[in-house]
């Protein structure tokens, strides 16, 4: 027996979505996932971004620092005992009276230009002492051996927004605002940006400072008995941390029950189905609804029927409801509750 499971697909039912989809949710059959929400307990869920939701899901009691848990994984022998910053590359588009920030993943970032841009910024700030490490060509990172008093906005809250109420704060506030303007000048006549301005490509031009953070042993806690199921380099940097075991995310219900590491003494599971949540934010109406089915089939059926059979103790579902759904096996017998159409979830 599976003693909990976690199923997390950030997004999936966000509020926005599921009003655009209204029509279309009223008449969608999807009985295995309306019985699950129907006979599960709610619970209302405060507003947290991706990485709050990550700490909070894996029952740690703070939200583990971006940077440092990512370099866990992205830098080899990163030391951990220092103060970590990501130092991102990101494009800055005019627009009235501010700049619009645009993350790298939209970028199409090539391995070659990350790594010369980089190595320029470490040129030019070199008499600073600040020398960034490359971890992916869109993750770069800064350690710094004592904490700083610096309070960053996260990079996917400041996507496709202005920037002007996003600026680092802090005592050292007015440095690290003149560290990204001195690299938009630094990288305005790059190689790199010349090159792509001449093939119409988005310009790298702009870095975005985030994820502060020192990782603390004594605020974290430990899962040895548990595994994370996803490729995300913040939630793999999360089971290192935790000594939990890391896997990648199974395409459905079948090939996880049937992994060896569902059978090994791990009877803890977090799964977040890394191939939904990609991209999740562009699918058109038709391509989300499509997407529901294939999770129903793929996973709300099955783990329906698992938790029938008892395999499965208690399931919690995170679809990015306003709400978390608990559900154990004798909740199934909750013959008065009904399945609603999710338009009303």
């Amino acid at each position: 027996m599976i003693n909990a499971l976690t199923l997390w697909a950030p997004g999936l039912l966000n509020s926005l979505r599921v009003k655009e989809a209204q029509q279309a949710l009223q008449e969608l059959k999807l009985p295995a996932l309306q019985n699950l929400i129907a006979k599960s307990d709610h619970f209302p869920v405060k507003k947290q971004n991706f990485f709050q939701q990550a700490s909070f899901l894996f029952h740690q009691a703070e939200t583990m620092p971006v940077a440092a848990t990512n370099a866990a994984i992205d830098i080899e022998d990163a030391n951990l005992s220092e103060f970590w910053l990501r130092v991102d590359p990101v494009q800055m588009i005019p627009d009235r009276d501010s700049l619009v920030l645009v993350a790298a993943k939209h970028l199409g970032i090539e391995e070659a230009e990350s790594k010369a841009l980089l190595q320029s910024f470490n040129e030019h700030f070199k008499q600073d002492g600040v020398e960034l490490i490359w971890g992916a060509t869109d993750a770069w990172y800064l350690s710094i051996k004592q904490p700083v008093d610096i309070q960053t906005t996260n990079l996917e809250l400041v996507d496709n927004n202005p920037v002007n109420e996003f600026y680092p704060q802090g005592n050292a506030a007015q440095y690290w605002r003149q560290l990204i303007n001195e690299t938009q000048m630094l990288f305005y006549t790059h190689p790199v940006n010349e090159a792509r301005r001449e093939k119409g490509w988005p310009e790298i031009n702009s870095v975005w400072v985030w994820g502060e953070g020192l990782l603390k042993p004594e605020n974290i806690t430990q899962r040895k008995d548990a595994v994370i199921w996803s490729e995300n380099t913040y939630l793999q940097g999360l089971a290192k941390q935790t000594m939990a075991e890391s896997q990648r995310s199974p395409s459905n219900y079948a090939e996880w029950y049937g992994s060896q590491t569902v059978m090994t003494d791990h009877n803890k599971h977090l799964i977040m189905l890394d191939d939904f949540f990609t991209g999740l934010e562009n699918l058109q109406l038709e391509e989300w609804i499509e997407l529901l089915k294939q999770l129903e089939e793929n996973w709300f059926m099955p783990i329906l029927e698992a938790l029938k059979d008892k395999q499965i103790n208690s399931l919690l579902i995170d679809l990015g409801c306003d709400y978390r759904c608990h559900i154990k096996p004798a909740d199934l017998r909750r013959f008065w509750r009904f399945r609603k159409g999710l338009d009303r979830v």
